[in-house]
């Protein structure tokens, strides 16, 4: 029975989707997919997600490494795009709207290379991640190159500076010791 509470309810804030980038979802870690169906489901209107990952972790019951990676994954994929700390949107192909028009607008705004439903999807997301991981690679070495060695200090230009003005105002060649 329909009572007048139930026929004046507001509508959810989340009406509409359409999930057909779904179709073209690379091959990534397990942990990516849990994050992403915990980000779906507490998206705000628009795919704005306001979570850390510690309580992304706290969630799903994993390390905040884990969930990280999660995150990172999603990010190379394109589903999620992290805009601040703690504050991701996804992807419009993939989010929810209020309405049709509204969810057809925000995937209208997308440029081409973060749309989902393209032939050379797997292809783009390996090639970023590669890339991710050569970044890491050089990073990690970069930090071994300088812990090794450590490149020597410089004198400051002032120190030089004085020691060359004294020479200078002597106006005479240093003395050498006389050799034995």
């Amino acid at each position: 029975m329909r009572t007048a509470a139930s026929v004046t309810a507001e509508p959810p804030e989340l009406t509409y989707g359409t999930f057909n980038g779904f179709a073209y979802m690379p091959a990534m870690p397990g942990i990516a997919y849990r994050v992403l169906f915990r980000l779906l489901g507490t998206q705000e209107p628009g795919g704005r997600c306001l979570v850390t990952e510690e309580e992304l972790a706290e969630a799903l019951d994993v390390h905040r490494s884990m969930a990280g990676r999660g995150l990172q994954a999603l990010i190379l994929a394109k589903l999620v795009f992290r805009q601040a700390k703690g504050v991701y949107l996804l992807n419009p192909m993939i989010s929810g709207a209020r309405c049709v028009t509204e969810h057809l607008e925000a995937i209208g705004t997308l440029e081409p290379e973060d749309r989902l439903d393209v032939d050379d999807y797997q292809e783009r997301y390996d090639a970023a991640v590669a890339q991710a991981e050569q970044e890491k690679r050089e990073k990690r070495l970069g930090r071994r190159t300088a812990a090794r060695h450590p490149e020597p200090a410089e004198p400051a230009a002032e120190e030089t500076a004085d020691v060359l003005n004294l020479s200078m105002a002597r106006k005479r060649p240093r003395r050498r010791s006389p050799r034995p």
